[in-house]
């Protein structure tokens, strides 16, 4: 289906729920609150899109370009969005939560207040990403790069953070409760009543950090 053709259908009916999309290209729509769940949207073009309230539950999203993009509200619970590109996207209040995110890149990205609970995020990129009272719960976020990014009130606690990277990181008030940190960097971290109650610090490196009001076992 060609973009014109889609934008008529929407037109009529904003509910595109499990629709083939594969590589459609999109850049530039105007398509808040469209239904676009269980839809397979593998190597689509969304870049620079409105989509705020738009619902991607259950889609799959591999490789999807979305960089740019206005994605206030919507939802992806349960989406597949492994090497999906957010740079620069604004998305408060997103809900990721138990979607596969290995290799995703939010460079840049607004993502304040978004839920990420049980989401996988293997090797994301997050780095320079403003991310004040995200919900990473039990994420699973191996080797992930959240360097010079800031997770003021954001929650970590019992996520799977072996070997991620946190380098002049803004962590005040993060919780890291049972958290598993094996590995991990903290170098030249703001670290004001951060709390790292019952965490796995195995092997972490942990330098010139400003630390005030620090919790740790």
């Amino acid at each position: 289906m060609k973009k014109n053709e889609l934008l008529i259908k929407i037109e009529k009916n904003s509910d595109l729920s499990g629709l083939d999309l594969t590589k459609i290209n999109l850049s530039g729509a105007d398509l808040i609150g469209v239904n676009f769940s269980r839809c397979i949207l593998r190597n689509a073009d969304l870049s620079k899109c409105n989509l705020s309230l738009c619902i991607f539950d259950g889609a799959d999203l591999t490789d999807c370009k979305i960089d740019s993009s206005n994605i206030t509200g919507a939802s992806f619970k349960g989406a597949i969005l492994n090497g999906a590109d957010f740079n620069f996207s604004f998305l408060p209040g997103a809900d990721f939560s138990n979607a596969k995110m290995n290799r995703v890149n939010l460079l840049n990205a607004k993502i304040t207040v978004c839920n990420f609970q049980n989401a996988s995020m293997e090797g994301a990129n997050l780095q320079m990403a403003e991310a004040s009272l995200a919900n990473f719960k039990n994420s699973n976020m191996k080797e992930a790069n959240l360097k010079q990014a800031t997770f003021t009130g954001a929650d970590f606690s019992n996520a799977y953070l072996e070997k991620v990277s946190f380098f002049k990181t803004e962590l005040s008030g993060a919780k890291f409760i049972g958290a598993n940190l094996k590995n991990a960097e903290f170098i030249h971290c703001i670290l004001i009543a951060t709390d790292f109650t019952d965490a796995i610090f195995d092997g972490v490196i942990y330098e010139k950090n400003y630390e005030v009001r620090v919790k740790k076992n």
